[in-house]
């Protein structure tokens, strides 16, 4: 009886426990979005100063920031976001017209949606050519 009880015992705290490490997991991800992905969120201002990563095309660069448009709608000029990268090193191959993840946060969603990023990378484009 005594053994049955401490088996059952220690099967409900492996489940909770285990539970407990897959919430983690599933809550410590970073959500992933294009530009119209995010501007068409029903729910985009509960991402405000919240990691995110972006995906966009490069467009307008300055010396403390660039535009990024949707990979799809490239010229639709209301689905644009600021990134502010002022401390953010670019990447080899940063360019415009080039599509890049941005990791940071969402910090305004007025006229112009803007975003502070901590993390940019690029894809290499040799890799996605055909020979």
């Amino acid at each position: 009886m005594i053994k049955t009880k401490n088996l059952i015992l220690g099967a409900i705290v492996i489940v909770v426990c285990a539970g407990s490490f897959f919430f983690l997991l599933a809550s410590s991800s970073v959500p992933i979005f294009t530009v119209k992905e995010l501007m068409v969120h029903p729910q985009s201002e509960s991402y405000m100063n919240r990691n995110i990563q972006l995906i966009g095309v490069v467009q307008g660069i300055n010396d403390s920031g660039f535009f990024i448009s949707d990979p799809d709608d490239v010229d639709n000029v209301s689905l644009v976001i600021y990134i502010n990268t002022s401390n953010v090193v670019r990447p080899s191959g940063f360019e415009s017209g080039r599509t890049i993840l941005a990791e940071g946060k969402l910090i305004s969603i007025s006229n112009i949606w803007k975003f502070r990023a901590t993390m940019i990378s690029t894809k290499c484009p040799s890799k996605y050519q055909s020979d």
